[in-house]
């Protein structure tokens, strides 16, 4: 994977630079300059920017506005009152600093499955019969009582059948085409919407708290709020979720 880094502070950078190159990522360039930064990635056409927020005279989304390629972001900043809007952007990730090694592997990890989604083919043809019988499990799976009222539910991704269970769920993202499922444990990719795992997911321990979020209520670590009336909660695994304006209602009710 081959990514720029567009960060302002000399030994932060440095920092980032030296964990990337030692998960085998590949630095293409690090930039302390939004102006120069945007030429930089339109011509090198990296998978990734890892972005900073704060460049100075301007700022990390006007990097993402002025962009003609769209590489995946990730936005990297000290302060956590910009996470909804960094989501609203469609970062794929959104990390506090200090950033830790075992952070950004949850971020590259994340990258990785994105990119294994995106770069794979149409094997509908490929698998054949295979994809036939997967077809007749999930049908009979269906068929029976609703998934709503057991402990697990059932997730399809490309070539496999996953059963997990609801309590091991922390949250449930979606980014286009891909809706991913972040469990305690891994990650699943699947291409079910949000709004159907809404429909699965039994709401006493689930809640939608935002268009591209379901998390789970149990999971839920810490409720953040900035002096701007933003909300983002940090979730178990230490992930933040923004929470838009017209789902702060729902979280009021469980925090009631």
């Amino acid at each position: 994977m081959r990514c720029v880094i567009v960060e302002d502070e000399k030994i932060q950078a440095f920092m980032l630079e030296k964990l990337l190159k030692e998960e085998g990522i590949e630095v293409l360039a690090v930039e302390n300059d939004a102006e120069v930064a945007i030429k930089s990635i339109d011509a090198l056409r990296p998978d990734v920017v890892f972005l900073d927020i704060n460049l100075g005279a301007y700022d990390g989304f006007y990097v993402i506005e002025k962009l003609s390629y769209k590489p995946y972001v990730v936005f990297t900043t000290a302060y956590s009152e910009y996470a909804v809007k960094a989501f609203e952007e469609n970062a794929i990730d959104y990390i506090l600093k200090p950033i830790s090694r075992e952070r950004l592997k949850k971020t590259l990890e994340r990258l990785e499955r994105l990119d294994q989604i995106a770069t794979v083919e149409d094997n509908e043809t490929k698998r054949g019969n295979q994809n036939g019988k997967i077809e007749r499990i999930i049908n009979q799976v269906r068929s029976e009582s609703s998934l709503s009222y057991r402990s697990k539910i059932l997730i399809e991704s490309d070539d496999e059948i996953n059963f997990v269970n609801f309590d091991d769920i922390i949250y449930i993202m979606s980014n286009n085409a891909i809706t991913c499922v972040i469990t305690n444990k891994e990650k699943h990719n699947t291409k079910e919407t949000l709004k159907e795992y809404e429909k699965k997911l039994p709401n006493d321990k689930f809640l939608r708290v935002h268009k591209s979020y379901i998390v789970s209520i149990d999971h839920i670590r810490k409720v953040l709020k900035n002096y701007l009336g933003s909300t983002s909660l940090m979730m178990d695994n230490d992930d933040i979720i923004p929470v838009g304006r017209v789902y702060k209602d729902n979280l009021k009710k469980i925090l009631q």
